[in-house]
């Protein structure tokens, strides 16, 4: 049960240390007459989050979820975004759609039909998986899937086509390969969007097109939008490197973030070693590219070191070496970054190890320095009650 509980604690610190730097997602201030006029030009769903101020999964949600960088890359794209309170907010929303539980969590069309509901908090993968399959029944991936396959191959249906899988998630390779076939110039604005919403992952004929077809691509969406896209289908080499355990794939992702993103390529690659080797449970190979980390990206960060040393312990909690480190990062955060909230995460790591003298002396230190910042400590007192509840036993 202490256990559990320091977890929870655990997941509570990590949000702390590292939302307020997290690039989530873009919520559209207007009214809903607004958002509806906006979905119907740029053709998209309109996702609601309608909550109450005393909600606690709302909260929970807004704060740990929402603000994920992963998950708002994947919203501010592809869908208007909205967060309303049912009992003050957008009078108009208010009147046109019951909602008896919160957080309710609505996906609506340009009409104001709604396309999928959900009803309860979800954590960021479930909120990604919600809005793929809202995006999914929106553009009636499976009539379209069942058209292809019935040989439905013109470049207009093609284009949609692809463009529905990405955002549904599902392979697009083959009817992406067929499209481009069948063109003569690649080089037309059309066809360089085309590439550019085709890319998926960096191990594919796509992301090869849109290196060789680079200048014309960040003419059309910026240099800046390239770089984050050549990440984002690095990154899913990576997943995939992972799924099939494949060590070249990893090798491939790495250095085509290299060739084609220098400037993240060295935080890149270590964060993907770390990722891989986590997924493989490979604790020595784990904690040498982590070590490579800490030194050349988080040097002297307090933020980051805090936020590593949780990492760490939630990828290898029994590890003797990389749980070594892990206190070394969160006793370096404490002291460099000054703030309760490492203070609190490095006694909890000192509860693990059963250091218990040490955890109540640094537990208490966090209480106090939270009580001066007039910052509610219930969550650090119930910490020492338990581990001093554990030291007497």
């Amino acid at each position: 049960m202490i256990f559990k509980r320091l977890m929870i604690l655990l997941g509570f610190i990590v949000f702390f240390a590292t939302s307020s730097f997290a690039q989530g997602i873009e919520f559209f201030h207007g009214t809903w007459k607004e958002a509806i006029e906006l979905a119907q030009k740029e053709d998209k769903l309109i996702f609601v989050d309608a909550n109450t101020a005393w909600c606690g999964p709302c909260r929970r949600m807004a704060a740990n979820v929402f603000t994920q960088q992963h998950v708002g890359d994947f919203y501010n794209g592809r869908f208007i975004n909205m967060k309303i309170d049912m009992e003050k907010g957008d009078v108009d929303f208010r009147a046109k759609y019951s909602v008896k539980a919160y957080p309710t969590l609505m996906f609506i069309n340009s009409e104001g039909e709604i396309i999928k509901r959900k009803v309860g908090g979800q954590r960021a993968d479930g909120l990604i998986k919600l809005g793929r399959e809202a995006l999914a029944l929106f553009e009636n991936v499976d009539e379209m899937n069942d058209l292809f396959a019935q040989g439905k191959n013109d470049a207009a249906f093609l284009r949609k086509y692809v463009k529905a899988l990405n955002n549904a998630g599902k392979p697009s390779t083959k009817a992406a390969n067929q499209y481009l076939r069948a063109q003569k110039d690649l080089s037309t604005e059309e066809n360089l969007l085309f590439i550019y919403n085709s890319v998926a992952n960096a191990d594919s004929k796509v992301f090869d097109l849109l290196i060789k077809h680079r200048a014309g691509i960040e003419a059309l969406k910026s240099k800046k939008e390239v770089n984050k896209l050549i990440k984002s289908a690095c990154n899913k080499t990576v997943s995939t490197a992972i799924e099939f355990q494949d060590e070249g794939l990893l090798a491939e992702a790495k250095t085509k973030m290299k060739d084609n993103n220098p400037s993240e390529s060295k935080e890149f690659a270590y964060s993907a070693d770390m990722k891989y080797y986590a997924a493989l449970r490979s604790p020595e190979k784990y904690l040498k590219a982590t070590k490579k980390y800490a030194k050349k990206i988080v040097k002297k960060d307090a933020s980051m070191q805090n936020a590593l040393a949780m990492d760490m312990y939630k990828a290898f909690p029994k590890d003797e070496k990389v749980l070594e480190f892990s206190l070394d990062l969160a006793k370096k955060s404490a002291k460099t970054g000054g703030l309760w909230e490492y203070y609190f995460a490095y006694a909890q790591l000192l509860a693990e190890v059963k250091d218990y003298p040490k955890a109540i002396e640094t537990g208490e230190k966090a209480f106090e320095m939270a009580k001066a910042k007039n910052v509610p400590s219930g969550r650090i007192f119930q910490f020492l009650k338990m581990v001093k509840a554990k030291a007497k036993s």
